[in-house]
């Protein structure tokens, strides 16, 4: 027979307690099962029972994490029990939290809390379209320390956690994520063509596939301007996601439309007038450069 005395050997003491070699392997065997049995869990949860139910993605991507961190949480306090560490007392806890803190672990430990927070509060779900510190896009991955979010480029940034908490989040998609565009257009001053301007945005907007008509579109008169009046066609669309599509399709439309008849979109310019009768010279085109 071997001797495996070696594994009862003591190897680190952790205050009075003197860990060896077999506490440590079961230590990794018993995290290893609690997070296979997370895994097998959350996939359990995810296909079998909460898609069944009426919760919306989000809600369920948020039970699911919730429970797998629950699972590895009591999975970690039971590989303590193995090595034999007193839990009864947090002094080795608070000692070794206070010495990560003490290394730089301030930003990793503020981003945890608050992944928990969002996790717990739902600011922000799986499937939202967001905007946060001048980014914007939708999320797509919900994690314990970040969040991914995928732009309109299908680019993957991933944001730490404590953004969501410590920055002002638009939430383009929380409850209802219906919302109403503003497309501004500014045309020619003739009171004359005011009504055929109106008229034509709104049969602009009833064509367009992806507007609602509930709300039904309007027309704003906002302003008048140096040189244009200045109208603002108002359209309800169904997700935010669409909107630049939506308004570029709308702004095409517009400069056809009204090229067809005869309104003018007009642009800034500016007049020059002469008090003095200056005359202005022009040179004749000699045809070289």
């Amino acid at each position: 027979m071997p001797d495996l005395g070696f594994l009862h050997a003591p190897i680190v003491s952790v205050g009075s307690t003197r860990v060896d070699l077999l506490s440590i392997l079961l230590f990794i065997a018993v995290l290893a099962g609690f997070f296979v049995l997370a895994r097998c869990v959350a996939r359990v949860l995810r296909r079998d029972i909460l898609n069944r139910t009426a919760l919306d993605p989000g809600t369920r991507d948020s039970v699911v994490r919730i429970t797998r961190y629950i699972i590895i949480l009591v999975g970690i306090f039971a590989g303590l029990q193995v090595l034999g560490i007193n839990l009864g007392s947090l002094a080795v806890f608070a000692g070794v939290l206070s010495l990560g803190v003490g290394f730089g672990l301030q930003n990793v430990i503020s981003n945890f809390v608050s992944g928990i927070i969002v996790l717990f509060e739902r600011p922000i779900v799986v499937g939202d379209y967001i905007e946060v510190g001048g980014l914007d896009g939708v999320v797509t991955k919900i994690r314990i320390r970040s969040t991914t979010i995928t732009t309109r480029n299908n680019i993957s940034v991933i944001v730490p956690n404590s953004n969501f908490i410590t920055q002002n989040v638009i939430n383009w998609s929380h409850e209802d994520p219906k919302i109403r565009v503003h497309i501004p257009v500014g045309i020619e001053e003739t009171a004359a063509k005011l009504d055929l301007a109106r008229d034509l945005l709104l049969q602009i907007a009833a064509s367009h596939p992806e507007v609602l008509p509930d709300p039904a579109p309007t027309v704003w008169f906002e302003s008048f301007g140096s040189s244009t009046f200045n109208l603002s066609l108002l359209v309800w669309i169904a997700s935010p996601i669409r909107r630049h599509y939506i308004v570029s399709d709308v702004n095409f439309a517009i400069a056809e439309t009204f090229a067809h008849h005869g309104i003018d979109i007009a642009y800034p310019y500016t007049n020059l007038i002469f008090r003095n009768d200056l005359a202005v010279r022009t040179e004749p085109e000699t045809g070289t450069r």
